[in-house]
């Protein structure tokens, strides 16, 4: 049964307009806004020439059609005013939404409460009138497609021949709304909303087919009723935690909600479904609304999840020019490196991906250490070399090339390791990332000495014992070590300097006869020797 209705601090006069939504992402130490910013700008690009994004789908005949999708449109408006730093394409959509709204909700004399209610979510949020949102009475749409008396009261139903399918996520963007527009049917909407919360803690999608029946919650359902997946009730929470003053009810479901959320979530950090697995979609959402509601820890796990499956450009294949997208799933990150996404049939499911997920990535965690590539200075030819690679932030993906071939690197927040056998020469590996300006790269060299027989020259042919003679070494490289030995005595050792030559004066003894000057370089297989007497 509906409770009674009740009185929020948030509500002023009916006639007055009370502005809400989602404030900013909660701000988090240390968090990294590229990867919301690059995911920002990828999807601004796939706007339209109206403002909005466009969906796909191949029709009976297997021919690809193309529509507006309001709804995805709407969702990355919301999503960029979440994240910040773009209130211009915020204002482009929601100019866009309000030129077209009469089709996005009422389209062919039909009226769906899910979109009305959608679209006012996005006038209230944007400071819009929704009294007059792009000529409509938005408001008293919403408020018309009310139910207002009986077991179904606050109930929203759409008009329209081809039934009903109003359900739990329009119902939550209808208490948000209305609640900012100060409604009277504010607490009904809200009321009905909270019904459908299962004991579990989750929201059902689908309301009771019977509106005249007396239990309208989620446990009085006939039946078991399966949450399958976190986008429902990760829907729901968002709309809730909007609403300015929420009363205990309001509040307590939050918590239930927060607390199902929490359990939902995977090790690696990320959500999906039984018959989805885990995806961008649910994972953006219940992390864009575990963060909202202060859990801070899984969001960030979330959005590391999100960040692994972004594109980088760089070790992307034919993803290279899309940049911030964000990837549905592995299958779709590794199917569109291969073929691209240039279909549209492809591309809208990263569209709808991107405008869901966005938001999630607001709590992707920074790191401190600078990006870098170190080696050691010298490796033998053949040899495993390691190259060490820091300051990439955990879910970070970067792109290596050079000496270890094209490779992914996702990061941890921790040094990675990158190991290849190379042969002899000076190698290098590139280490790419994108960031919010464009790509950044460092590079680390190492130099892979062979097998090389060294040119050993003594300054004399004889001297006399306990005498001293200038040894010079060439071919070195800059910088290696070597060392002397008088028959088979270390008698000095340096490094090379810039041109590969080492100089030292060495003793060679008392003992007469010839003496063997060797001299081997950094590895045992780079030697040479010279002869000289000893009177």
């Amino acid at each position: 049964m509906l409770r009674s209705t009740r009185t929020r601090a948030a509500f002023v006069a009916a006639t007055a307009l009370v502005v809400t939504g989602l404030g900013q992402v909660p701000a988090q130490a240390a968090t990294d806004s590229s990867p919301a910013q690059l995911a920002g700008t990828w999807m601004t690009g796939n706007l339209n020439g109206d403002g909005l994004l466009t969906g796909a789908y191949a029709d009976d005949k297997g021919e690809t059609q193309t529509f507006t999708d309001y709804g995805s449109s709407v969702d990355l408006a919301l999503s960029l005013d979440a994240v910040g730093g773009d209130a211009a394409t915020v204002t482009r959509i929601t100019d866009a939404i309000a030129a077209q709204v009469g089709d996005y909700t009422a389209p062919w004399g039909d009226v769906y409460a899910g979109s009305s209610a959608k679209a006012m979510t996005l006038a209230v949020s944007q400071g819009r009138d929704p009294r007059t949102f792009g000529g409509r009475d938005l408001q008293a749409q919403v408020e018309g497609r009310v139910i207002t008396t009986g077991a179904s009261t606050g109930r929203i139903e759409d008009l329209s021949a081809w039934g009903d399918y109003a359900n739990s996520i329009g119902q939550a963007f209808a208490a948000r709304a209305l609640t900012a527009a100060g409604s009277s049917l504010a607490d009904e909407a809200t009321d009905y909303l909270l019904l459908q919360q299962c004991d579990a803690g989750f929201f059902r999608l689908d309301f009771t087919k019977d509106k005249a029946a007396a239990d309208q919650t989620c446990d009085g359902a006939s039946g078991a009723v399966d949450a399958d997946g976190p986008d429902v009730t990760a829907l729901v929470a968002l709309q809730l935690a909007a609403i300015e003053s929420p009363d205990a009810d309001v509040t307590a479901a939050l918590a239930d909600a927060k607390t199902w959320l929490a359990a939902q979530q995977a090790a690696d950090g990320g959500f999906g479904s039984t018959d989805n697995g885990a995806n961008a979609n649910s994972t953006g959402l219940g992390g864009w609304a575990l963060a909202e509601l202060g859990d801070t820890a899984r969001a960030t796990k979330a959005a590391t999840w999100l960040r692994a499956r972004q594109v980088v450009g760089a070790c992307d294949g034919k993803l290279a020019p899309e940049t911030g997208a964000i990837a549905y799933s592995d299958e779709a990150l590794a199917a569109g490196r291969k073929d691209g996404i240039a279909d549209p049939l492809d591309r809208v499911q990263w569209i709808i991906a991107g405008a869901q997920g966005l938001a999630g990535l607001a709590s992707a965690p920074a790191t401190s250490a600078k990006d870098k590539v170190t080696a050691p200075r010298f490796a033998k030819a053949g040899s495993k070399v390691t190259f060490t690679v820091t300051g990439l932030a955990a879910g970070e993906r970067g792109c290596l090339s050079g000496a270890v071939g094209t490779r992914t690197l996702v990061g941890t927040g921790s040094a990675l390791k990158a190991v290849a056998t190379l042969k002899a020469g000076t190698r290098s590996v590139t280490l790419r990332t994108a960031t919010a300006t464009g790509t950044s790269s460092v590079t680390g060299t190492v130099t892979v000495l062979g097998k090389k027989k060294l040119k050993v020259s003594l300054a004399k042919k004889q001297v006399k014992r306990n005498a001293k003679v200038k040894v010079t070494v060439k071919g070195l490289a800059r910088g290696e070590r070597v060392t002397v030995k008088v028959r088979g005595k270390k008698v000095a050792t340096g490094t090379a300097n810039a041109k590969g030559v080492l100089v030292r004066t060495v003793k060679v003894g008392k003992a007469r006869g010839v003496a063997r000057v060797a001299v081997q370089g950094q590895y045992a297989t780079r030697t040479g020797t010279a002869k000289i007497r000893v009177r």
